[in-house]
């Protein structure tokens, strides 16, 4: 197999044997091999050891792991997410991505995410599950699934390892599988390509944006400072306002980077653009039972030329340009110009060696170059009565920028509210702003931090 055909490619499935722990006898429905969908398919040209393409979703328990049990259970999942468990190769004008070539093992967690990992190596299986302790944390590249397929895939397998210890999982939750099912083809459709509409206008675009300033940590390190908080006080915040909770924390977010614009010197104010990113899980709009990616985005922002503005007026910028640009037909803009950079015919003859050149370039022309930073929403993140009560938190990391450096993303479990800010930036200079603003609201939250480097 020495290339894939077309970006687009759906496969058939054929029998294989998954090798589990060691056990080649268990057998699975899995693809024979298939093409990354239309968001990853830069991915692999701009990631490497520390803008890994990695985020992470992780789960306390109220006990030590048991490690043969938590092994068991991944193997069962495994088997239920086979188009998961894959490595990415070279073609000789695409990438593609085949069965993971050897077991899917438990790793020893490390003290900093989504570092170590580069998803180009032969042989790298593109998710990675690590465990340390009571803590148990998936790692998924974007190469092969957004948050949405990361939580089904986390969620079931804890259900199973809860399950495999005597208790009790209630069915019903559509985010935990069954693993008696067989995979079903729709779950790794390119979900991009089915919705494409060729006719419409591509989206256009704004100014280069402002970026956090300052120097980086260390190769191998990666910073993530939560903040957690009762939930209700902070809906209660957002309503008051008018307001949903991403709207909210999109200005608390842009409110802080206006002070550091403010503060900035003047070469890194050059840019006088503050954008934030939302990332619109596009299952709300478009019916798919696709587990790998189906994100767009929606930028909202301010220009510092305007003079400097309180959180009040940021907040209503904010709450008028998303709720404008959270649109069906707006965001299907998107698909219509990714996925006609990949159907047009020279560009399916152009060597892959090629596309990686312009692969990077795109990246930052049509991405990073015109955002300042990305504000996530995860939602509420939520387990049956069984597990729920072996559960102590959930958190989550973002892929790692060198470019944004400093990212936040929230989302809730069990009553509280996580505010999450993931960086590669030596300083944590955002991160202050944005619990000292919170605290000003009424907000205070009890902070944690691990997986920067040591202060020199």
């Amino acid at each position: 197999m020495s290339d894939v055909p077309a970006p687009r490619f759906v496969p058939t499935l054929e029998r294989t044997t998954l090798g589990l722990s060691g056990d080649r006898s268990a057998r699975d429905e899995r693809p024979a091999f298939y093409a990354l969908d239309n968001a990853a398919t830069i991915m692999p040209a701009t990631s490497g050891d520390t803008c890994t393409s990695l985020f992470r979703l992780s789960v306390d328990l109220d006990e030590e792991l048991d490690r043969d049990r938590l092994q068991a259970a991944l193997d069962a999942t495994v088997a239920r997410f086979p188009y998961l468990a894959v490595e990415l190769r070279r073609g000789f004008f695409w990438y593609y991505l085949v069965p993971a070539t050897r077991p899917v093992l438990v790793e020893d967690d490390a003290p900093s995410p989504c570092q170590g990992f580069d998803p180009n190596h032969r042989g790298t299986c593109l998710f990675r599950v690590r465990a340390r302790g009571a803590r148990l944390a998936g790692e998924f590249s974007h190469i092969v699934a957004d948050g949405k397929g990361a939580i089904r895939f986390m969620k079931t397998l804890v259900a199973e390892y809860c399950r495999l210890g005597g208790v009790p999982v209630e069915a019903g939750d559509p985010d935990i599988y069954d693993l008696a099912d067989r995979p079903s083809p729709a779950e790794w459709e390119d979900a991009y390509d089915r919705h494409y509409e060729p006719s419409l206008p591509v989206p256009v675009m704004g100014r280069k944006a402002f970026h956090v300033d300052g120097a980086l940590l260390d190769t191998g390190h990666y910073r993530v400072t939560t903040g957690r908080l009762p939930l209700a006080p902070a809906l209660a915040a957002a309503k008051s306002r008018g307001a949903t909770l991403t709207e909210f924390f999109t200005a608390v977010y842009l409110d802080s980077l206006q002070e550091l614009w403010l503060e900035a010197p003047a070469a890194a104010r050059r840019h006088t653009q503050l954008a934030a990113e939302i990332p619109v899980d596009m299952r709300r709009h478009y019916p798919t039972a696709s587990n790998r990616n189906f994100t767009l985005f929606i930028i909202v922002g301010q220009d510092m030329r305007l003079g400097p503005r309180d959180f009040p007026a940021i907040l209503e910028r904010v709450k008028l340009q998303s709720r404008l640009e959270n649109d069906a037909r707006e965001l299907a803009r998107q698909i219509s110009r990714n996925v006609n950079g990949t159907r047009h015919p020279l560009i399916n003859l152009i060597p892959l060696r090629a596309k990686d050149f312009a692969a990077r370039i795109l990246a930052a022309a049509l991405g990073e170059d015109y955002v300042s930073g990305v504000v996530m929403n995860l939602g509420p993140v939520d387990f049956p009565e069984g597990p729920a009560g072996r559960i102590r938190r959930f958190d989550l990391a973002q892929a790692p920028s060198t470019k944004t450096k400093a990212n936040l993303a929230i989302h809730s479990h069990a009553g509280e509210l996580y505010v999450t800010v993931s960086s590669l930036a030596r300083e944590p200079e955002l991160e202050d702003c944005v619990f000292r603003r919170l605290a000003a609201l009424g907000l205070p939250a009890r902070l944690d931090s691990y997986g920067g480097a040591p202060a020199d």
